[in-house]
């Protein structure tokens, strides 16, 4: 007769009627007078409570108003289940592994499609650090209490990984209470919360930004660049190791809300070591010990000397000693700038033929040092000196000498010419050997510096 089944009573009581109405000879159950109950076909859909999705494998069992099962069986995989009903009231259940998951009372009086919804849920987790952004690609596991006398009563139900909006999904989760527990690398978030709905959970995760800067231990804390920075967890592994911006800072996006060691090297030396405890706060201002050196370069006379190469060395014992730890130049006024961890420094300066040489210690809770090198000339100078001045002195002396000879000799020539002009005339020479010997003696006059009147 085609007949259509519709609910008239609420969620979880639903009465299905005939669609066309009652004849005369019916009793109130709808039957003929004085025949057989009227049996329909009716098929139970097993769906969530929103009812967008069919459940299978869940044992369902048709009980009457007295408690008595009257049929049971599985939902299949569309979630249906046939049975043969006669027309009355009954009282439906639906389990999973012992467990009442939905229940409904129905009325049965005609044949169709009764929707049986279990309290079947879907749970949307959102992962968020501590500053409120998404944590991606974590572990959610999600645990059903089963057991509230036991202290561990908790099972695992299922697992999901968070996208990249820090989102976990779980469908069909039953009604109850369930521990949700966020893990990446470790446990790093945990909420109970009570499902009898779906529902978006927002866990808060123990993981945040970490910024550190690291600077000097000077009144204008310059910003210390290249220095290298190590954390250690609370059983000494290492979680970061890294160095310094030019304007001071290590920066890490997501690092584990903890308390962590830290320790910073600079120049093969270790300026800070302490505790830092990101619960606290997760921007960290590190003063480390490396102070301000400033050289000052003058010669004997207290003159600065500009262009100065002036070389700082470790001093004192141990593998570092004698290590070369930075050149400088100073500017027009001689002076040179530099910073230096604790320590002990041999300085030493060259410029030209003069040289200069001090040591500078630096110690923890001072605040720098100023020192002046007045330098001498070079021992090495003073040998060029001497070995160059020897010969010239000597020359000199030769020179000197022989400025000296000269008039003599100019003299003694001159001396000589009167003489053989005195003989010639006299005749005591003869003119051949005359003319020789005046050619000569001239000659020589003209040398040493030419005839004299």
């Amino acid at each position: 007769m085609g007949f259509l089944l519709y609910p008239v009573l609420g969620w979880d009581s639903l009465t299905f009627q005939l669609s066309e109405d009652s004849t005369s000879g019916q009793d109130l159950s709808g039957n003929h007078e004085g025949a057989s109950p009227a049996t329909y076909n009716v098929t139970l859909m097993i769906t969530n409570w929103d009812g967008t999705l069919c459940l299978e494998g869940l044992n369902v069992s048709v009980h009457d108003l007295d408690g008595k099962i009257i049929l049971s069986g599985l939902s299949n995989s569309t979630g249906h289940v046939d049975l043969e009903l006669i027309e009355g009231a009954y009282n439906i259940f639906v389990k999973s592994n012992g467990r009442i998951v939905g229940y409904q009372h129905v009325y049965v009086s005609g044949s169709g499609v009764l929707t049986i919804k279990t309290w079947a849920y879907a749970l949307q987790v959102t992962c968020i650090d501590r500053e409120g952004r998404y944590v991606p690609g974590a572990i959610v596991s999600l645990y059903e209490q089963t057991n509230t006398s036991l202290v561990n009563g908790w099972t695992l139900v299922s697992l999901a990984k968070t996208d990249m909006n820090g989102t976990a999904f779980f469908n069909n989760i039953w009604n109850g209470t369930y521990k949700i527990v966020v893990e990446s690398g470790r446990v790093i978030g945990e909420r109970t919360v009570y499902v009898d709905g779906s529902k978006n959970i927002i866990v808060e995760c123990s993981k945040a930004s970490l910024r550190i800067r690291v600077v000097t231990s000077t009144f204008m804390e310059k910003p210390l660049s290249n220095a290298t920075v190590i954390l250690q967890d609370n059983v000494g592994n290492i979680v970061l190791r890294g160095y310094t911006d030019k304007d001071g800072y290590i920066r890490v996006s997501s690092i584990y809300v903890d308390s962590y060691k830290i320790f910073v090297d600079w120049m093969n030396v270790e300026v800070y070591s302490g505790i830092i405890n990101m619960e606290e706060s997760n921007n960290f201002v590190i003063k480390s010990s490396v102070f301000d050196v400033s050289v000052k370069v003058v010669d004997l006379f207290n003159r600065p000397l500009p262009r100065s190469r002036v070389f700082v060395r470790r001093a004192g014992i141990g593998r570092y000693s004698g290590e070369l730890v930075v050149e400088l130049e100073t500017d027009e006024n001689g002076l040179a700038l530099s910073m230096l961890p604790l320590g002990t420094y041999e300085i030493s300066v060259s410029s030209g033929i003069y040289s200069g040489k001090s040591t500078v210690t630096l110690t923890s809770g001072g605040l720098g040092k100023s020192i002046t090198i007045q330098c001498n000339i070079q021992l090495g100078v003073w040998g060029l000196i001497l070995l160059v001045s020897l010969p010239l002195s000597a020359l000199s002396l030769l020179l000197e000498r022989r400025r000296l000879r000269r008039p003599l000799e100019y003299r003694r020539y001159k001396n000589m010419l009167m003489k053989l002009e005195s003989m010639y005339n006299s005749g005591l020479i003869e003119y051949k050997i005359y003319r020789k010997l005046k050619d000569e003696y001239e000659a020589k006059l003209m040398e040493l510096g030419g005839r004299r009147k």
